[in-house]
């Protein structure tokens, strides 16, 4: 099974199951639109999480690292 969501910005793609070759568990992988053209989020920024903990712990990393970045950016942007 192959699912792949995008909203906004930011996607996933969940993969589950057996496809005849290559047996795997399943496992979520985050992604970002690589680009303002594209359609779908398309560039990996996770590794595949397979537990419900791994992907609270992946997200709630990454919202505090882009709050960091903002931060960081407007503090930038307030010495010019």
């Amino acid at each position: 099974m192959q699912i792949q969501e995008t909203k906004g910005r930011f996607g996933y793609h969940l993969s589950a199951g057996e496809d005849g070759l290559h047996p795997t568990e399943a496992f979520v992988q985050f992604y970002v639109k690589s680009s303002a053209l594209s359609r779908a989020a398309d560039l990996a920024i996770s590794r595949h999480l397979t537990t419900a903990a791994e992907i609270d712990r992946f997200v709630d990393d990454a919202i505090a690292d882009l709050k960091a970045v903002g931060d960081t950016a407007k503090g930038a942007l307030a010495t010019t």
